[in-house]
């Protein structure tokens, strides 16, 4: 039997991304263990153990002598933006960080390392020509989920631990077949309403799957970066641009009617979304990763899309 490279712990991770990285470590000899509040049976990659997110318990003891935490935990903000699901969107960040920052705190032997979800879209909105976000940018832009990040980072640089590396993962729109953006816009797309989307001129900032599982898998190895870490493609490109990618290969005829900045609007109450998803511009690129020199398999939107066929 070979020998297991060290142990990994992934909060909340028995989502999507969560999933990705998951199989990519215990294909590599990992031990991993998901943090969850549900099981999700035999395919789930990882050794399940249950916790709630907010209060100490057995699940506390498996963080001893691991190499990695990742908290990926969080409910979706995939929804109506209603003062119960605001909080619960912010509460279930801030208390799974606090409650995460107890444990590491109490370890006899702590990870080496903390990785916690953050968020791209804590930068103010960027449209035309002027040089996208880097993580040097101010974080102090107005909206929900500008001041969901911040508290979001706040509760995790709030610990301090000896010997814990902490970096903060500022995760843009993640590009996959399974789950999250894609298969909706792929939806609408082969529905002949792949058009721009409000004005078009609003910036995506966006990583392939694959490159979620690369960087995630570079950072962990790479002892010497630390603090907030933006996971985005190096070419974000407008709404326009990208709607046009997806009517080339999965409109029928190319065809896609726009949507006008209204009809975003109503069509988001219909479905129960919020319509800053849609209209914010995020222009978000990653200085210290590109310093890093890390390479990325789908740099181009042309080239993740095209994964997708």
């Amino acid at each position: 039997m070979s020998e297991i490279l060290g142990k990994v712990i992934i909060a909340g991770g028995s989502g999507f991304l969560g999933q990705k990285l998951a199989r990519s470590l215990i294909g590599d000899g990992y031990e991993v263990v998901v943090f969850g509040r549900q099981d999700h049976g035999p395919n789930l990659a990882g050794r399940f153990v249950q916790w709630d997110g907010k209060s100490l318990g057995d699940w506390a003891s498996e963080l001893d002598e691991s190499i990695a935490l990742f908290n990926l935990a969080g409910r979706s903000v995939d929804c109506r933006n209603t003062p119960e699901n605001k909080a619960l969107i912010l509460n279930s960040r801030v208390d799974a960080t606090s409650i995460l920052g107890q444990a590491v705190t109490d370890c006899r032997k702590p990870p080496l390392a903390w990785f916690n979800a953050s968020t791209a879209t804590l930068y103010d909105d960027r449209r035309g020509d002027l040089p996208a976000h880097d993580e040097f940018s101010a974080t102090d832009a107005p909206g929900f989920s500008e001041e969901v990040g911040r508290a979001w980072e706040k509760a995790f640089y709030a610990f301090e631990v000896p010997g814990v590396r902490q970096v903060s993962l500022r995760i843009s729109i993640v590009l996959g077949q399974e789950s999250g953006a894609f298969p909706v816009l792929r939806r609408l797309t082969r529905l002949g309403l792949g058009g721009r989307q409000g004005p078009g001129n609003q910036w995506i900032s966006w990583l392939h799957v694959d490159d979620w599982v690369g960087v995630t898998r570079f950072l962990l190895a790479r002892e010497e970066v630390c603090g907030p870490v933006n996971l985005a493609s190096p070419n974000p490109v407008t709404n326009a641009v990208f709607m046009q990618e997806m009517r080339k290969r999965f409109a029928p005829l190319g065809i896609g009617f726009p949507a006008p900045t209204p009809a975003i609007y109503l069509g988001t109450m219909l479905i129960g979304t919020a319509p800053d998803l849609v209209l914010k511009s995020r222009k978000v690129v990653s200085r210290k990763l590109k310093e890093a020199k890390i390479s990325y398999v789908f740099s181009s939107i042309s080239k993740a899309l095209d994964s997708f066929l």
